[in-house]
């Protein structure tokens, strides 16, 4: 699934080429609405322009002069294209944007991940009212991921998976971020020391960072609008390096079950 560094990526760069530009023509593949919130969509879109793309989370907000905003959340595969830019072919398109000479298109994801919502009610969301900090705000500092972590409870790595939380981190960039901060990620919130939770914060923000430099991870279908594909998975320590030899200590990597998810580590670095 896309997570922050991805969505980040994406926003950036749909702010560059699509902003300022006005949409022609909605088109929604036909037979593939599955029953999404989107009536209307074509009223309030066609003929709009797009003023800003905003991320909260893992969600993507385009915002339009027409009063509404729309929001996406690509889940695990979603992908969006600019066509000017890219030669890929498209895969299962479900929602074109189509604009004076090129579309945006989202494919590979379904319609009832979009949403249709006047800009004015946007902060009433419950899903984004729910969001937690942004980890490369700079007000996320030690001692604000200490007073979140306070009177937690529960395993490490479900705490920083919980967008209630800190908004945006998901299963691949939690594993790499305990694994930095050689923190099991079995251990208790609670049991978290001083010194660790500066050692987490570092971790945190320096994962993400490099997750952004490195063009996101295409571990799995994340792309850029130009079809490209980011080169974070290149340099996992322990995601999907399950018997292999941990990079600093030579232990292999393990992986277990938490909470339902995969969960990459190395049994002697991270305690």
């Amino acid at each position: 699934m896309p997570e922050l560094p991805e969505l980040e990526i994406l926003k950036s760069e749909l702010n560059v080429h699509v902003v300022g530009r006005r949409v022609q023509e909605v088109i929604i593949s036909e037979g593939k609405e599955d029953g999404c919130s989107v009536s209307g969509l074509k009223a309030a879109v066609e003929g709009a322009a797009i003023l800003q793309v905003e991320r909260r989370g893992k969600m993507l907000i385009l915002h339009l002069d027409s009063g509404f905003s729309l929001l996406i959340h690509l889940m695990m595969v979603g992908q969006l294209l600019l066509s000017s830019l890219c030669d890929s072919e498209r895969k299962d398109v479900r929602l074109i944007l189509r604009f004076a000479g090129d579309e945006l298109t989202l494919g590979q994801v379904a319609l009832r991940f979009v949403r249709l919502v006047p800009t004015s009610e946007l902060d009433e969301l419950p899903e984004l009212k729910k969001l937690g900090r942004e980890p490369l705000s700079d007000d996320f500092t030690p001692e604000v991921l200490e007073r979140v972590l306070t009177k937690r409870r529960g395993r490490l790595k479900s705490f920083l998976l919980n967008q209630s939380h800190i908004a945006g981190i998901g299963n691949t960039y939690a594993d790499e971020i305990l694994f930095r901060a050689g923190i099991a990620p079995t251990r208790g919130v609670s049991s978290l020391k001083g010194h660790e939770i500066e050692r987490l914060h570092t971790s945190i923000v320096e994962t993400l960072q490099q997750g952004l430099e490195l063009g996101g991870s295409s571990e799995m279908a994340f792309v850029h609008l130009d079809g490209s594909k980011g080169s974070f998975q290149d340099h996992f320590r322990v995601k999907r390096r399950k018997g292999e030899p941990c990079f600093v200590c030579g232990a292999p990597i393990e992986k277990t079950a938490l909470g339902g998810r995969g969960t990459y580590f190395c049994p002697q670095c991270q305690r």
